[in-house]
């Protein structure tokens, strides 16, 4: 099953400017690491030494956000993925 991911320009640095793919997983947690492994740089800003997404960051699927509700969301077959570098401040 392939999951279309979408990556914030941030993440551009990580992934030689590649900002959109193809992914297999059934899961959020499935896609993630499977990204990871096509663009090994963005995993060590990505994933936190759990395994999970780091906080500074969010994720949409289809539209809707699910972080950080569980890396566990089930995907379907060419659901839309977007990760986003959220900006803090005050």
């Amino acid at each position: 099953m392939s999951v279309n991911v979408e990556l914030s320009s941030a993440f551009g640095v990580f992934t030689d400017d590649v900002l959109t793919t193809k992914v297999e997983g059934k899961t959020v947690r499935e896609v993630l690491h499977g990204l990871t492994k096509q663009f090994p740089k963005l995993g060590r800003v990505l994933l936190n030494q759990e395994g999970n997404l780091m906080q500074t960051y969010d994720f949409f699927i289809n539209g809707e956000s699910v972080y950080p509700k569980s890396m566990t969301a089930l995907l379907k077959d060419g659901d839309l993925l977007n990760i986003l570098y959220l900006i803090h401040g005050g």
